[in-house]
């Protein structure tokens, strides 16, 4: 959920609401099933035009530290060096360039995403899921997925023996 000072007919600048944004990630382990995570401190800024014809514009970054897997032991492990390596790539972030319309509030988001210090084009398929407020003040909320390749980003540990998958789905809300 995003928060925004209104202004008629110009696009919506807003806020991403640091209480209300997570990001979810999910990943193959071992082969057999798939392991859920999250991140919970995401912050950033997002545009939208209500006319919901012009793709909304976004600059989200997640804080690698704030994952949580339900396991401290584990986090402490996906923050450091074989994985995130969190004391040297701090954030994950994503920066729109573009994007189109594919109806009924949802959109090709097209943009540089860079994680571990890499920085690769990803489209994010991001979905309107509401506006509401008052004359002073609208939230907005979105759900963005993106789909990526660890090993793209030389996150490879685990991808060639398949202890850990190499495809990531992360869902930022």
């Amino acid at each position: 959920a995003a928060t925004s000072a209104v202004n008629a007919a110009a696009p919506l600048d807003f806020k991403l609401d640091p209480v209300h944004c997570m990001a979810l990630f999910r990943i193959h382990h071992v082969g057999a099933g798939r392991f859920w995570g999250m991140f919970d401190q995401v912050g950033g800024t997002m545009t939208y035009a209500e006319d919901g014809k012009t793709a909304p514009t976004f600059d989200v970054t997640v804080q690698v530290e704030s994952v949580h897997s339900g396991t401290e032991k584990l986090d402490r492990t996906i923050i450091g060096p074989q994985f995130f390596n969190a004391k040297e790539y701090e954030t994950i972030r994503f920066v729109s360039t573009g994007g189109e319309s594919t109806g009924d509030g949802t959109w090709n988001v097209t943009g540089d995403f860079t994680m571990h210090g890499v920085t690769k084009p990803v489209t994010a398929r991001v979905e309107f899921t509401g506006l509401a407020g008052n004359p002073v003040q609208k939230k907005a909320g979105f759900e963005a997925t993106f789909e990526v390749k660890r090993s793209d980003f030389g996150m490879d540990w685990g991808v060639k023996n398949k202890a850990l998958g190499d495809d990531v789905r992360l869902v930022v809300g």
